[in-house]
């Protein structure tokens, strides 16, 4: 049987319709990938006054060539029926131009924006400190891609072996803290001790000037609103 629905198959217009679009409709079935048996056609449904309604369809037969499942794409007009079935094919192509173009084109990624970090202890005068520290007073992004952190003041003893640091967020109050750093403490002599007893008095200033960035943390965190 041939790929026509054909509710009244002496009607010469729907077997001419049938034969015009018959590659199209073939090739419908294949871009639909419509299981095996079901193909796509057309209808003339005659109504009352001599009232015709075309349709675009889906159907299947039997093993004795009836029809048993019926369903129409679309209905309306010859003409309207006719459009549909460019419009399917024409969009069809357009998809696949789409896909072609899109796998053989590179496409620049938007890259995130970065947000603007903004201190809460911008424009506060900072505390006079005894030594000089690397980095000391910074803002340095501290490489968070959750908090957007950023270190307010760093410094390394390098006799001792100690860390000290301030890292401010968006949300939370200053985190302050000291750690040992990758220095190795594993003494041998006497000598060596006596080495590090002469560097007591800078340790001392050290941590003096770790005191006072933490008192003036401590007294200005609450100035966020007056300082962004």
């Amino acid at each position: 049987m041939s790929n026509q629905s054909i509710i009244n198959d002496s009607n010469p217009e729907l077997q001419a319709l049938a034969r015009t679009y018959q590659k199209d409709t073939e090739r419908l079935e294949r871009i639909m990938l419509l299981p095996v048996g079901y193909h796509v056609g057309f209808a003339c449904i005659h109504g009352a006054h001599g009232s015709r309604t075309w349709e675009l369809n889906i159907f299947h037969s039997d093993k004795t060539g009836e029809i048993d499942f019926d369903t129409p794409i679309t209905q309306g007009t010859l003409s309207q029926v006719e459009t549909a079935v460019h419009t399917l094919i024409s969009s069809r192509t357009a998809y696949r131009k789409t896909i072609d173009h899109y796998s053989t084109t590179t496409v620049e990624q938007a890259q995130p924006k970065v947000r603007e970090w903004h201190s809460r202890f911008e424009n506060i005068e900072r505390p006079e400190l005894k030594l000089k520290h690397d980095p000391g007073w910074t803002c340095i992004d501290a490489g968070d891609p959750v908090g957007n952190s950023h270190f307010v003041f760093q410094t390394h003893n390098e006799q001792f072996g100690l860390d000290f640091s301030v890292l401010e967020d968006d949300t939370h109050e200053p985190s302050i803290g000291m750690l040992p750093s990758d220095w190795d403490w594993n003494v041998q002599t006497a000598e060596e001790l006596l080495k590090l007893s002469d560097n007591t008095t800078e340790l001392q200033q050290w941590l003096d000037d770790c005191a006072t960035v933490t008192a003036w943390i401590r007294k200005h965190e609450g100035e966020a609103d007056d300082h962004e």
